[in-house]
């Protein structure tokens, strides 16, 4: 590594080791919902390929149409004084995640429906069928027998549903331009306590968003880029 002394702006990118044209973005980007626990289909080390396999061995089924997605976390800290001194100490508390989404509803399931696209609960009278066969249906540790219907078919509207008691999984799989896989991370415990579904007289869309929760992010292990680290050449 360069000193200082021997930056120059004008001959030398601040971070190196970077490739033209090869650069993240949302079209590079997916999102996918699945049961609340990767524990239950094998953990945080289960391959790419078993995650979106096919038939009764997919785990999460992509959401299509999504428009926003953001994901935050927000930890908490106490700053303690003390008396003769102008200085503090930090004393680390609780970490909490949100994440929300935007969608819009083009055809077929609504964001709700996709959302819990994995769940499934045969028991009459009110019945909900699983969106695609998986594996997360069979596994999860809490197969609740819905009371209150959320909807039927395609449309999942009512938020009061004790199916929405239920905690879901999602997962984010990012790629580059060149489609070589940075990482994952499977979002886990998530309930949704917000969704809005809107349209208006003049518009042409149907928008859907959701605020939802969720009790921690794991990072899945998955075959992905090396570290990009700089090149001595570029470096200061």
């Amino acid at each position: 590594m360069s000193k200082f002394s021997e930056w120059s702006p004008y001959d030398r990118f601040v971070q190196s080791g970077m490739n033209d044209g090869q650069f993240v973005s949302a079209g590079f980007t997916v999102v996918a919902a699945g049961p609340p626990r990767l524990a239950n289909i094998g953990g945080a080390t289960v391959a790419a390929g078993a995650l979106a396999g096919a038939g009764a061995d997919q785990i999460v089924m992509p959401i299509g149409v999504v428009q926003n997605l953001n994901l935050s976390h927000n930890r908490q800290f106490n700053r303690i004084f003390e008396v003769g001194s102008e200085r503090s100490y930090f004393v680390s508390g609780r970490t909490m995640g949100q994440l929300s989404i935007s969608r819009i509803l083009y055809h077929g399931p609504s964001l709700l429906r996709m959302l819990y696209a994995y769940y499934e609960d045969l028991i009459p009278p009110t019945t909900v069928n699983s969106v695609f066969p998986n594996a997360g249906s069979a596994t999860v540790s809490n197969p609740h027998d819905v009371k209150i219907p959320p909807g039927y078919e395609n449309m999942f509207l009512n938020l009061a549903s004790d199916l929405f008691n239920q905690p879901i999984g999602l997962l984010l799989y990012i790629r580059d331009s060149n489609e070589d896989t940075l990482g994952a991370v499977y979002v886990e415990g998530c309930y949704v306590p917000n969704h809005t579904w809107a349209t208006d007289a003049q518009g042409v869309l149907v928008q859907e968003s959701a605020a939802i929760q969720f009790e921690r992010a794991v990072p899945v292990a998955v075959s992905s880029l090396s570290l990009v680290t700089g090149s001595a050449a570029g470096i200061f």
